[in-house]
């Protein structure tokens, strides 16, 4: 300790005689403005800490505090004399290289700042400036001056020396580092180094993990099309070949098939213009893409595969689902031929969209009970095994939710089953998102078998207990935040709102139970809300039967070209704006225009509610502002949607359905909650989803479909998005 702070006042000490060398050269007037100007920069970085003490600290590391201290302190001054001192450099020259000293010192405390850049670079900054600086003096290339820093600690020095004989070779050296970071984003940069030696390199590496990138600039008429097109590497030069079929955004996601010689362009474009054979075929190799997964390889097509299978399989659900009126023998007419395999593949890309009668029925002719009647034995660990538990974490959770997890459970020996489950809640820290947990904490609030539920909390804990042990904070949050969840959620003798408010508590979040009716009110005390319709069949049907709720004598409505503006005449004002149903394309550019009205009259709407099908649900997002308290999805209650939704409005109580929303369920909801508002009360969801029920009730067909609607207070995915993002923003700070 005795040795460390000898060493701190020795730094503090060489820092101070440095300053005061200032005083010994004569520095003209019209340069020391950037004198200062690098003296404001040394200030700032020590500052950063909060102390104003001439000491840079960026880690708990001594050693590497005093090693950046002596670098933007002692350095720094030292360069500043040098340039100053340097009888060689004329005015222009001392202007620029002081200029760029001090342009060094601002990237880095800016990027630091932001988080952007490892603050312990700075030494290898200032050693590469200077080295840069003594090399371009000299007429010399500054290009090897570069290859020991971060893509943020080189992209802003070289631009200082952008009139050095080096500095195309420096610059296609920077973007390299940049590249092989981001190569999802690096394709459109490309086209301003087309002529740089790393290019295919980074193509090449571009086609490994997204070639349906490589496959657009490949067919296109650009130049960036005939340097793919010279590629020599195998991966690339087939991406070619594929390019050269009529049907090559079909055949791309088989490249590893391909690779591997199993199969053929030819016989792939023989193929691909029958939809059942094409769905046939992309079952059989998204097997085959699992077995490589599971043997430690990386396939290249997995991404592009899991896309097109979902566009495929989303035509056959919504084929289903819109003959839910049919007999049986008519509406399931599509999937006749289909194997087990193959309906496991639609059952598990239809999450977001799968109607409850689709999915499974009373006259077990939905897709799940014909999975299993086709299986002989009707063994699900044996389905399990032949599609390599291919996503089985997702099956499991919506078997969960549709009621059906029991009866798969039971479908294998008992052993299995427990294995199964083990399995389920295991390596939930070794995802790169939430996805799996969610899952678990989801359809934890499904499950009604005891046994079941005591057997997952067990597993739950032994999981937590092993993340504990190994030191994983990650896996530690996880684990005790379901845990938490789940202990609260089956506490016994509590009512729905005792078990929210408990759950509130225990996970140190908001109320979740309900919303103030204050929360909602603009400055004025005015309730803003947002509605989404599309331009199809269903939006506009739907838009219409919206509309009739709105009485002349309780409502005034103003349509122009492109919304309608719903203001109440009674009760706390209220003013809900809906874009208008116009025919695709119209329909998004008539919500542009409202978002855009609603930006330049800072009007912030407090409750958005989205009235349409899961593929229009990406621009609703798109338009959702951070002010959100409630959001109505209606249908798409998937992870992704509900992270985005708490990304953007980490406050918001999320309405999800596990299927297809209707208005005959989303119209009562919404005419709930406008009641409630107008009435200027809290939003109570556990005493408002009681009414809902009730009113439900005597409808068996409406009652079912209610029944699939998640209230906030029941959320459990999301109530754990809320939780675990409190809580590592919490750690962070």
């Amino acid at each position: 300790m005795r040795k460390i702070l000898l060493l701190l006042m020795l730094v503090a000490s060489q820092s101070s005689w440095v300053h005061a060398q200032n005083g010994h050269v004569q520095i003209p007037i019209n340069r020391q403005g950037i004198h200062d100007n690098i003296d404001k920069e040394q200030a700032a970085a020590s500052k950063f800490d909060g102390k104003a003490d001439d000491f840079v600290k960026v880690s708990e590391d001594q050693t590497i505090n005093l090693q950046v201290t002596n670098a933007i302190m002692k350095d720094v001054d030292n360069m500043q004399m040098d340039i100053e001192r340097d009888s060689a450099l004329d005015h222009r020259l001392k202007v620029k290289y002081l200029t760029g000293l001090y342009s060094v010192l601002k990237d880095y405390n800016q990027k630091r700042a932001r988080g952007i850049i490892e603050p312990e670079e700075a030494p290898a900054m200032i050693t590469a400036y200077r080295d840069m600086m003594r090399a371009d003096i000299k007429g010399k290339s500054i290009a090897p001056y570069i290859k020991n820093l971060s893509f943020g600690g080189s992209e802003r020095i070289i631009e200082i020396f952008h009139d050095n004989q080096g500095y195309k070779d420096a610059r296609g050296e920077v973007f390299s580092k940049y590249a092989f970071n981001n190569l999802e984003t690096v394709m459109p940069k490309l086209q301003g180094y087309l002529d740089f030696p790393g290019t295919d390199s980074i193509i090449a590496a571009v086609a490994r993990k997204y070639p349906n990138q490589v496959l657009t600039y490949a067919t296109s008429y650009t130049p960036m099309a005939n340097v793919i097109k010279r590629n020599q590497d195998p991966v690339v030069q087939l991406i070619v070949r594929i390019g050269q079929s009529p049907q090559s955004t079909k055949i791309l996601p088989f490249i590893d098939q391909l690779m591997d010689g199993s199969i053929s362009v030819e016989k792939l474009e023989k193929i691909v213009d029958n939809d059942y054979q094409y769905y046939k075929q992309m079952v059989k190799s998204m097997v085959a893409l699992q077995k490589m997964k599971a043997e430690g390889r990386n396939p290249f097509g997995m991404k592009a595969m899991m896309e097109n299978m979902q566009a495929k399989s989303l035509l056959y659900i919504r084929e289903v689902n819109d003959l839910h009126e049919d007999p049986a023998n008519v509406r399931f007419r599509i999937v006749k031929d289909f194997t087990p395999e193959e309906l496991y593949y639609l059952i598990i890309n239809g999450q977001e969209e799968l109607y409850t009668s689709s999915y499974t029925n009373h006259n077990n002719a939905g897709l799940y009970d014909q999975m299993m009647a086709r299986m002989k034995p009707p063994r699900g660990d044996s389905l399990l095994m032949m599609v390599n538990f291919d996503r089985f974490k997702k099956f499991i959770a919506m078997a969960a939710g549709f009621n059906t997890l029991d009866n798969f459970l039971k479908s294998m020996a008992p052993e299995n089953s427990n294995y199964l489950m083990q399995k389920y809640v295991q390596n939930l820290e070794k995802t790169e998102d939430l996805e799996d947990a969610v899952d678990v904490a989801n359809s934890f609030g499904s499950i009604r078998d005891e046994k079941l539920l005591n057997f997952l909390r067990a597993e739950v804990k032994k999981n937590l207990a092993y993340v504990k042990k190994h030191n994983d904070r990650r896996g530690t949050v996880i684990y005790q935040l379901l845990t938490s969840l789940f202990e609260t959620e089956s506490a016994k003798g509590e009512n729905d709102s005792s078990k929210a408010s408990d759950i509130a508590a225990e996970l140190s979040l908001p109320p979740i139970n309900y919303v103030g009716f204050n929360t909602l009110q603009n400055d004025s005390g005015r309730v803003y809300q947002q509605v989404f319709f599309y331009g199809d069949k269903d939006g506009q049907e739907s838009y219409a039967s919206f509309m009739t709720n709105f009485p002349s004598s309780e409502w005034r409505a103003v349509k122009n070209k492109y919304w309608v503006t719903i203001t109440s005449l009674k009760g706390k004002p209220t003013t809900i704006y809906a874009n208008l149903p116009i025919d695709e394309p119209g329909d998004k550019e008539a919500i542009q225009r409202l978002s855009e009205y609603l930006d330049e009259n800072d009007i912030h709407p407090t409750v958005f509610i989205h009235r349409g099908h899961s593929y229009h649900i990406n621009t609703t997002l798109d338009n959702l502002q951070s002010s959100a308290k409630i959001v109505v999805l209606g249908s798409c209650g998937g992870y992704h949607n509900l992270a985005t939704v708490l990304e953007k409005s980490p406050e918001a109580h999320i309405i999800s359905s596990k299927q297809v929303g209707t208005r005959f369920v989303n119209e009562p909801i919404i005419h709930s909650l406008e009641d409630v508002v107008r009435a200027g009360k809290n939003v109570d969801w556990v005493v408002m989803w009681a009414q809902l029920a009730k009113k439900f009730a005597p409808d068996a067909r409406n009652r079912e479909l209610f029944s699939d609607y998640v209230p906030p207070h029941k959320n459990l995915g999301a109530i754990f998005i809320k939780a675990y993002r409190q809580i590592m923003k919490d750690e962070k700070k």
